[in-house]
């Protein structure tokens, strides 16, 4: 005999609400992206920082880790807008992108400008890569380590 669930289809935003009303999540209305966010898999742990400069652009770093050897890294600039993050990275050439953003998780594309690569070891992308919210921020942001770059955030 199959489990059954009880309740209605608004299940999943009801528990959303309590959580966010509970202080468990944060809510996408008023959280802004300054804060430390990592990815913990099987391949290491990818992270993510901003550090809020004036109201709503903020100062970025990140690391996506592919092993213990390759990796992506980088530093630059962002501008939230909504649910849009507008990335640029800055340093070792021209990468700018837009992110998604919901309050907790932060989702770069899919697909990247080529000139993305450079922030990368050989045969390896950030493409695709989620960062998750663990600690909100500026404080916390600065605490951010990456490989290459000591201090993902300053």
């Amino acid at each position: 005999m199959p489990f059954l669930l009880g309740g209605s289809d608004n299940a999943g935003p009801a528990l959303d609400a309590k959580a966010i009303e509970a202080g468990i999540l944060p809510d996408p209305k008023n959280s802004g992206l300054a804060g430390r966010y990592e990815t913990h898999g099987d391949l290491g742990v990818d992270r993510f920082c901003a550090v809020e400069r004036t109201e709503n652009n903020f100062a970025i770093g990140f690391l996506s880790t592919i092993g213990s050897e390759s990796k992506c890294e980088g530093i630059g600039t962002a501008k939230l807008n909504g649910e849009n993050v507008e990335i640029s990275l800055s340093g070792q050439g021209s990468c700018k992108f837009t992110a998604r953003y919901d309050g907790f998780e932060l989702r770069f594309p899919a697909a990247l400008d080529s000139g993305c690569a450079q922030y990368c070891t050989d045969r390896v992308s950030f493409s695709g890569t989620q960062y998750f919210m663990i600690e909100t921020g500026s404080a916390a942001a600065r605490d951010t380590l990456g490989r290459g770059i000591e201090r993902l955030c300053r």
